[in-house]
C-alpha cells in the first residue's frame, strides 16, 4: 500500500512536490476562481487562484487527469498503476485530479518531428483508460494543489516518471499500431499539427510570418471543428506560431528541399504504379461510392467518427475524404 499523506495548503512551499509544481509552471499561466474565465496572471498571484494551468502552451512537464468517482484517490492502487506525484481532491464529492511529474517534458511544437508527441498521445490515452479518467477532459486547467480550496495528497512516488517507466505499467499497442486518435488527449494536438503543417510547407516562401499565420488559423479553426472536443483557441494559436515561426527559420530551406523531394518521390512512385496495373485508379474506383456515401451523410449533419464506423474506415480517412 503506498503511503497516502495528506499535505497542509497554508504551508505548501514546504512541501518539496508542491514547491516542484510550483518551479514548473509557466511564467504567466491561466488560473480562475470560477471555471467559466480565466485570466493570465504571474504565476506569484496565479498560485492563488483555485484553478491554474499546469502546464506552458509548448511544453509538457504534468500529465494530469480528471477523475469523476467518489473513490478516485485510490484509482491508481485499484487499478495496480503508479501512484501520481500529487492527487486534489474535491472534498465534496471525492472526484479528484491525478498529476503525473514527467522526467523529461515533451516540446510539443517547436521541433519538426512529432515521434514524442505521438508516444505521449499513446502513454496519456493509455493511462486515462486505465485510470476511468474522463476523456473530455483537456487538462488546460487543474485544481490548484496550492490552494485551500482542495484537499492535497502526495504518494510517496518518485520525483518524476520517465515515459517509458510510466507505459511499463500500460499495454501501448492498441494504440501505437494505430493512429493518433483525433477526438481526444494529444492525439488531437498531433492531428491538428500534422494537417497544418503539410498545408503550410508548400506555401510558405511566398508569404510573411504573419501572412501565413492568418492563413494558417483559417485552416486550422476549420479543421478543429471536425473534431468531437475542438482544442481550445490558445492551443490553437501556439500550434499556429510554431508552425509558422518553423517555416521563416534558417532550418526550413533544407527540410523544405526534403519535403519536396518526398511529395514528387511519391508522385513518381504513384506514375508507375498507374502505368505499370493501373493500380491507383483501381483503388480509388474502389473506394469512390463510399466516399459519396461519406459526403451524403456529412450533409444530413452526421459526425466523422459515426461516419467512419458506418463505412468501416478510419476516423482520419473519413475526414481525408470530407476535406
Amino acid at each position: 500500500m503506498y503511503n497516502i499523506q495528506r499535505l497542509d495548503t497554508k504551508s505548501w512551499q514546504n512541501s518539496a512536490v508542491l514547491a516542484q509544481f510550483y518551479a514548473d509552471l509557466a511564467t504567466k499561466p491561466y488560473c480562475t476562481n470560477d471555471k467559466g474565465f480565466s485570466h493570465i496572471r504571474t504565476k506569484s498571484h496565479a498560485i492563488k487562484h483555485a484553478y491554474i494551468q499546469p502546464n506552458h502552451p509548448e511544453i509538457i512537464k504534468w500529465l494530469v487527469f480528471d477523475i469523476d468517482d467518489p473513490q478516485a484517490l485510490f484509482a491508481f492502487h485499484d487499478n495496480d498503476l503508479p501512484p501520481p506525484q500529487v492527487i486534489i481532491k474535491n472534498p465534496e464529492n471525492g472526484h479528484a485530479h491525478y498529476a503525473y511529474r514527467l522526467t523529461k517534458p515533451v516540446d510539443k511544437w517547436r521541433k519538426a518531428s512529432t515521434k514524442p508527441v505521438e508516444y505521449l498521445a499513446s502513454v496519456q490515452k493509455a493511462l486515462r483508460l486505465a485510470l476511468g479518467a474522463d476523456k473530455g477532459y483537456s487538462g488546460n486547467l487543474i485544481k490548484n494543489p496550492c490552494h485551500s480550496s482542495h484537499e492535497v495528497y502526495i504518494t510517496g512516488a518518485e520525483p518524476s516518471y520517465t515515459l517509458a517507466e510510466l507505459a511499463e505499467y500500460l499495454d501501448l499497442k492498441p494504440y501505437q499500431q494505430q493512429e493518433p486518435a483525433n477526438d481526444e488527449g494529444y492525439g488531437r494536438n498531433v492531428g491538428m499539427f500534422n494537417h497544418v503543417r503539410h498545408q503550410a510547407y508548400p506555401i510558405a516562401q511566398d508569404l510573411t510570418q504573419r501572412e501565413l499565420e492568418r492563413v494558417l488559423t483559417v485552416m486550422a479553426e476549420e479543421f478543429n471543428q471536425r473534431f468531437d472536443i475542438p482544442l481550445l483557441p490558445n492551443e490553437l494559436k501556439h500550434i499556429i506560431k510554431s508552425i509558422a515561426k518553423f517555416c521563416k527559420s534558417s532550418r526550413f530551406g533544407a527540410y523544405s528541399a526534403k519535403f519536396k523531394e518526398k511529395q514528387r518521390e511519391d508522385g513518381r512512385i504513384g506514375g508507375k504504379a498507374s502505368n505499370s496495373s493501373n493500380g491507383g485508379k483501381a483503388r480509388s474506383e474502389k473506394y469512390a461510392e463510399k466516399r459519396q456515401k461519406a459526403l451524403e451523410m456529412q450533409q444530413q449533419g452526421i459526425n466523422n467518427t459515426k461516419i467512419a464506423e458506418k463505412l468501416g474506415v478510419s476516423r482520419r480517412t473519413a475526414i481525408r475524404w470530407l476535406a
